[in-house]
């Protein structure tokens, strides 16, 4: 059986709307009432855990859901502190505060460790994996290597004016890096890297957001050609692929996200089917169990020249 991981990030409608180049509004609270509940119930029923991600401004006015989420055999990890973007153009003390402050308000919330991180908007670099190792993170989930990577910022730089003059920033180092789990040095430090899946070859983004833009047929051959993965295959989601525009009456802006205009009943419905889909492969873990099952004893050490890949 392979390693199978599962990870959501739990943005908020009013982070989404930052994103799509709005002032941010309020948060509505709609991700952790309406979403994470129902995201856990779908993994219950099919015996699978996952990671989510969670933004500390916005975790510290759920502490019960936080709660819920680890009594439920889940993983919580950081996705910063404000979800600011882009993220690597902050300063090295804003880093720290985004990286460092996260971790201890979630570590305060979970009431156990934090060992993983992801990038908002997957805008990760050398600088933020040199500040996850000295926070005592264990893993990152940053880098995008797809070519869609790329083609999704130039699309944010496009859909905000603040973003336009930054859009010559874009680095394709990420798009074109490894597609493989591995473990890496960050100032001494082995820190193992969680990509965005990929399909072999195409890299071509496994991906549930994108689901809502493809035919099934063409979202059937990523997920196969995904699964081919020789060691791990997860998957990935955002805790807004399951709130209904209309039934839970959100700020109709965000009808522009992929698969707002579904019906809730269909939306949950595809990811029962998904993450069926990845229990086949095995079982289905939170990131954190797949990086100890592969590198445990190489995140102890402190002296390892290369690069470990699976």
């Amino acid at each position: 059986m392979k390693l199978v991981g599962l990870s959501i990030d739990v943005d908020s409608v009013a982070s989404h709307l930052e994103g799509y180049g709005f002032d941010r509004p309020a948060d509505d609270g709609a991700a952790y009432r309406a979403a994470v509940p129902r995201i856990m119930n779908i993994l219950d029923s099919l015996k699978a855990r996952a990671t989510f991600f969670l933004i500390g401004d916005e975790a510290r006015h759920h502490p019960e859901v936080v709660s819920r989420i680890v009594s439920r055999g889940h993983e919580v990890a950081s996705h910063s502190m404000t979800h600011r973007l882009p993220f690597a153009q902050l300063t090295p003390l804003e880093l720290r505060l985004e990286v460092r402050g996260s971790k201890l308000l979630l570590e305060g919330l979970a009431g156990r460790q934090i060992r993983g991180f992801r990038a908002p908007s997957w805008d990760g670099n050398q600088a933020l994996l040199s500040e996850l190792a000295k926070a005592g993170y264990q893993y990152d989930s940053s880098t995008y290597p797809s070519i869609l990577q790329p083609l999704l910022r130039i699309a944010v730089a496009r859909r905000s004016v603040s973003e336009r003059d930054r859009v010559q920033q874009i680095s394709w180092r990420s798009a074109l890096g490894s597609t493989r789990p591995r473990v890496e040095l960050a100032d001494g430090q082995p820190i193992a890297e969680v990509p965005m899946c990929t399909t072999p070859l195409l890299r071509l983004p496994y991906y549930h957001t994108l689901r809502f833009a493809l035919p099934n047929l063409a979202f059937g051959i990523i997920r196969a050609l995904a699964h081919t993965r020789r060691k791990w295959v997860w998957y990935q989601l955002h805790a807004v692929d399951v709130l209904g525009l209309q039934e839970d009456g959100l700020d109709p802006r965000i009808a522009r996200h992929p698969g707002m205009k579904w019906s809730l009943d269909k939306k949950l419905e595809l990811l029962a089917k998904e993450v069926r889909a990845l229990g086949r492969r095995g079982a289905v873990s939170p990131l954190n169990e797949l990086v100890d099952a592969s590198f445990g004893a190489r995140l102890q050490a402190t002296d390892q020249p290369s690069v470990e890949r699976v």
